[in-house]
């Protein structure tokens, strides 16, 4: 599967979920005997995992996270058999930093990839070809680190936020007490309405006062203090 196939983007229609739902899994509930096992646990997926305006999941199985310390994943491992998984955002970026630590505690796991070689093209087949297991183990720490902040130039002008946002995560955590938004922060969730609703898959920057507001809810969205 090419990382195009992967990160193919599509309108699925948007809705919020709270509670245990928001961490893609639902604990204690047993997997039927047709699904992959998740190697986390015994919790299920709440659906198949595709987000709107970003990733669609036809074709794998979404083995949440089933001790995740958040209300809802960020980065999510799909499998596509037992041998091999993928994760959704692709976690680069988090790999560099591992691969820059010699004592982190997962450098041994990445390596085990040959993921602190260059990232090129090799780099993308084995990165999207862990085991479910590692994909996991990978995720889950992820998870334990992640907090939205807003990016500034040295003048401090807010220019962006990171980890990029995810279009639906936008709308649901606009529906956070909208009534207490800035007029520049309901200019932005509505465009986000705006793009889910009609199809068009337009990357927008986060950008100015609103983006500051964003991802404040956003942290609040995930559990993230």
């Amino acid at each position: 599967m090419t990382l195009g196939m992967l990160v193919r983007r599509w309108l699925l229609g948007c809705s919020a979920c709270l509670g245990v739902a928001c961490g893609g899994a639902s604990a204690g509930e047993p997997q039927s005997a047709n699904m992959l096992l998740n190697p986390s646990g015994d919790c299920t997926a709440s659906d198949d995992g595709s987000r709107a305006g970003y990733h669609s999941a036809a074709g794998t199985t979404w083995l949440p996270d089933c001790k995740n310390p958040l209300k809802r994943e960020y980065w999510r491992v799909f499998a596509e058999s037992k041998d091999s998984a993928y994760v959704i955002p692709r976690p680069d970026a988090a790999v560099s930093e591992i691969c820059a630590e010699p004592a982190h505690e997962l450098r041994e796991l990445v390596q085990g990839y040959s993921l602190c070689a260059e990232q090129d093209a090799a780099f993308v087949e084995r990165i999207n070809r862990l085991r479910p297991e590692d994909a996991l183990e990978l995720t889950h720490y992820l998870h334990t680190t992640l907090r939205f902040d807003t990016v500034k130039t040295d003048a401090g002008d807010v220019t962006g936020i990171t980890p990029y946002p995810l279009p639906s995560d936008i709308v649901d955590a606009c529906a956070l007490e909208p009534s207490a938004s800035s007029p520049e922060l309901e200019t932005m969730c509505q465009r986000e309405r705006d793009r889910l609703e009609s199809g068009h898959d337009i990357g927008f920057s986060y950008d100015g006062p609103g983006a500051a507001e964003l991802a404040a809810k956003l942290n609040e969205l995930y559990g993230i203090r």
